[in-house]
């Protein structure tokens, strides 16, 4: 097996998965809700229901594949059903009017089978890396993520600026070409990965025999316990802000939509470059550390953005958040690595997987809870980062609890 090859394709797979990704989360969410005229709570409620459906059906899948040691002829399936519910919603959205919610409806199952591709393609890294470079490995894939993202925004700027496929011109232009581009990329990773026969997945497993031993089994193991939680918490705040990045940006500074795609653009070539340099360093002088010192930076980033309301002055702000991003998930992702235990993988990543999607469960909620409580203009939003900000506060005092390297360390 030739494991460069390999980290390319997991990472190529990695790029091409995001640029449907932001497409979607940067203009679905304006076209519903600005160009439509529909609540944004909508597009809120569909990221909470494709969450529910991938958090209900995640542990049978995850465990299936500390069963069966093989990820990517799942991945291969579920890739080719997250591209066809893409590709049809855009073509509704393009060819017809007044279906708005029979598109959200199949945005939110195409979301939850796009996040199910992330059961069998995570579990991967372990499969690619060792401990003594895991953080890196991982770094290597988020920023490829990233530079994917910022492929989107871009690729797709023309034609929500004027170049018109078919039907009206607008934001809804964007939505096929970044499913098409997406299909296309995955390929590759499709068909060329060679998945070792000698995996981190051949280990002894625990006895999970059911989901409620499965449970005891990964909850037992304290370190991966309070990962998960500190993980759910800042995943929950940082997850939730990116996704209403654009409607944060329309509601407060009322950017053109050529400003938010420049922004973005710099704000994840900034987030790629970071998951890269601080992965090798939290590999050489520790995971949790670097982990807690971004996500104390974090807290003062989101409360000057909520005080803070002249653009100009932000945008240093926003740049330096773009380089603390993407480490984030690729330090997290290789601490599951890590403390995972014997045999149990795939469900740890799953869980690992769950709990990054559960934070677009409850999160958006707390974030429309707020708004609606305090009122849908700038204050709504101001107060709405506050509340993200006590939610990065309490997953630092559970991260303090973490030891690293008291789990199951795979070399």
């Amino acid at each position: 097996m030739n494991i460069r090859r390999n980290i390319f394709l997991w990472a190529l797979y990695d790029f091409a998965n995001s640029i449907v990704l932001i497409a979607f989360l940067f203009y679905f969410s304006q076209w519903l809700v600005v160009e439509h005229g529909k609540p944004s709570w909508w597009f809120n409620v569909s990221l909470a229901v494709s969450s529910a459906l991938f958090i209900a059906g995640s542990p049978f899948l995850s465990r299936q594949i500390d069963r069966t040691k093989n990820k990517i002829r799942g991945l291969r399936l579920w890739t080719g059903v997250s591209f066809l519910g893409f590709s049809l919603l855009s073509t509704l959205a393009l060819t017809t009017s007044g279906l708005e919610l029979l598109i959200t409806i199949l945005y939110t199952l195409s979301s939850y089978a796009y996040l199910t591709c992330f059961l069998y393609f995570t579990p991967m890294l372990n499969d690619l890396s060792t401990g003594s470079n895991r953080s890196y490995v991982s770094g290597i894939g988020q920023g490829a993520n990233s530079i994917g993202q910022v492929a989107g925004v871009l690729v797709v700027l023309p034609f929500v600026n004027g170049v018109t496929l078919f039907g009206d011109p607008g934001r809804v232009q964007a939505f096929l070409p970044a499913t098409l581009l997406f299909g296309f990329l995955a390929l590759p990773m499709l068909f060329l990965y060679r998945e070792p026969k000698n995996s981190a997945f051949e280990r002894k497993p625990e006895t999970a025999e059911n989901f409620v031993s499965l449970l005891k089994n990964l909850f037992s193991h304290k370190p991966l316990m309070l990962l998960f939680l500190g993980f759910f918490l800042f995943s929950d705040a940082l997850l939730t802000f990116s996704n209403n990045f654009a409607l944060y940006l329309e509601i407060i500074h009322r950017v053109s939509d050529t400003v938010k795609s420049i922004l973005t653009a710099g704000i994840l070539v900034l987030a790629s470059l970071g998951a890269v340099i601080l992965g090798r360093i939290a590999d050489k002088i520790g995971k949790i550390k670097i982990l807690k010192i971004i996500l104390v930076i974090w807290v003062v980033l989101f409360a000057i953005m909520a005080l803070v309301t002249n653009f100009s002055l932000l945008v240093p702000v926003f740049l330096l958040a773009g380089i603390l991003f993407g480490p984030v998930w690729g330090i997290s992702r290789a601490l599951v690595g890590e403390l995972s235990p014997p045999g149990l993988l795939a469900s740890s990543y799953g869980y690992y997987v769950v709990a990054e999607r559960f934070a677009t469960f409850v999160g958006p909620l707390v974030w429309s809870i707020t708004i609606i409580a305090v009122g849908e203009g700038p204050q709504g939003y101001q107060a709405a980062l506050v509340s993200l900000s006590i939610l990065l506060l309490i997953s630092i005092f559970v991260l303090n609890r973490v030891k690293e390297g008291a789990g199951a360390v795979y070399k």
